[in-house]
């Protein structure tokens, strides 16, 4: 155990060390091009009206504060090394999430492996590596695994708290999906109610509330018009949340998915899918209840309440998502997160209880073994995020076409393929 709060402190800058360094070796592609959005929105927008125009324009309905404000630092340098500049932003509040998610783990976590797993999982699962792993634009959604994490956390000292509260309030000022951890904000005020009789909020909630509702209200009055989803299936939603939260996350080797699934009619392969998935839905369930009723049990009500709203919550975000906007990959990171996050109270309770001993610690070790080598197993990022030019060698060839228009605008490819950023002559040539 990591005891006092200097030893948390620098534990959690270890942590947070580590997460760089783990983000930087499962992307070390990131910093050779941007990655859609960030290039075309965070850049682009940036680089052609400032940061106050940047942080103050929506895109697809919705602002993305934290991320315009870093993406602004990416203009700031040699032209050549804008993607490695936006890379590194991402490294930077990537580490700041790893460590936050440690020092506010105490409260629900025991053992400092298990708050260290925690702490690195936004960057461990496997479903990060589809389309969000290291870049910007897509941060929004793994900001939500940090923000609950201190909705339900423990805040000790005024640092912890004034770092929890920023980060709340980051959360709803970065992403309309924040307002899917109302379930953890309402917890949060039920535990304190019951435990410190107050009805006041706890100040991290009142800055989940404040962002949020700022961001809500910038929606409203400011943003451009959103398109929704018209496939409002919810056989094709229940299906891509047993294979893109439940099978890809928790089933080592699980097929790559693409965004094809279920798209082109249901086959025998689909079925089978399916069947495994909601196998491993029962069992998840099974676990989480047994869990729940132990806590019970010893008095710890709060652990028992957690570990049976997380992954309802996660799941409602996922499935309410996926009618409104569709169900892409990267709304599966926070329902994945609440599975996993349950799924280690439920292993230390497991290794723990005197009373279901050995069994208990078999049940853990499987639980933990199937984690790992999950992400193993799905370590390397898909194709599509990985491969394709390089900046520099965009910026090359449109050196060579601004020689003939020195005046003129020229597109420097970025990815995915198809994706460009239209940038002035004058820039590309001065760099």
């Amino acid at each position: 155990m990591v005891k006092g709060f200097r030893g948390k402190s620098f534990f959690s800058v270890i942590v947070g060390a580590v997460a760089a360094a783990l983000l930087w070796a499962r992307a070390p592609f990131a910093p050779r091009n941007f990655w859609a959005e960030d290039g075309k929105l965070l850049f682009a927008q940036a680089q052609e009206g400032g940061w106050v125009e940047s942080i103050t324009s929506s895109a697809g309905g919705y602002f993305l504060f934290l991320p315009r404000v870093l993406g602004t630092v990416s203009t700031l340098g040699p032209l050549e090394n804008a993607p490695a500049t936006m890379f590194a932003m991402c490294v930077l509040v990537s580490s700041w999430f790893a460590a936050t998610i440690f020092l506010t783990g105490d409260r629900y976590l025991d053992r400092l492996w298990s708050r260290v797993a925690l702490a690195l999982v936004p960057l461990l699962l496997p479903i990060v590596g589809f389309e969000v792993i290291g870049g910007l634009a897509n941060l929004h959604f793994v900001i939500l695994c940090p923000a609950a994490a201190v909705l339900v956390g423990r805040q000790e000292g005024k640092g912890r708290r004034a770092n929890d509260v920023l980060l709340a309030t980051m959360a709803g000022l970065t992403s309309p999906l924040t307002l899917s951890l109302a379930p953890l904000a309402f917890l949060r005020m039920w535990w304190d109610r019951r435990t410190y009789g107050t009805k006041l909020p706890a100040p991290v909630v009142v800055g989940w509330a404040v962002g949020i509702t700022v961001h809500l209200a910038m929606i409203f009055t400011m943003a451009n018009n959103r398109e929704f989803s018209s496939d409002r299936s919810i056989s094709k939603a229940g299906f891509l949340f047993l294979e893109r939260v439940v099978s890809y996350n928790l089933l080592p080797f699980w097929p790559r998915i693409s965004n094809a699934d279920a798209t082109g009619g249901i086959d025998g392969e689909l079925v089978i899918r399916a069947l495994i998935g909601l196998v491993v839905l029962v069992l998840l369930a099974t676990t989480v209840v047994v869990g729940a009723v132990h806590h019970r049990r010893r008095g710890s009500k709060e652990l028992a309440e957690l570990i049976l709203v997380l992954p309802i919550a996660g799941a409602a975000m996922f499935l309410v998502a996926s009618m409104l906007t569709g169900s892409e990959p990267r709304y599966a990171v926070l329902p994945a997160f609440c599975i996993v996050w349950t799924l280690l109270i439920v292993s230390e309770s497991l290794r723990d209880s005197e009373r279901i001993q050995p069994v208990g610690r078999v049940v853990a070790a499987v639980i933990g073994a199937c984690l790992l080598a999950s992400v193993v197993t799905h370590w390397v990022p898909s194709p599509l995020r990985r491969t394709g030019p390089t900046w520099v060698a965009g910026l090359d060839a449109a050196v060579g076409k601004c020689a003939t228009n020195p005046d003129g605008r020229v597109e420097v490819p970025i990815l995915p393929e198809g994706w460009t950023i239209l940038l002035d002559c004058s820039d590309v040539v001065d760099g």
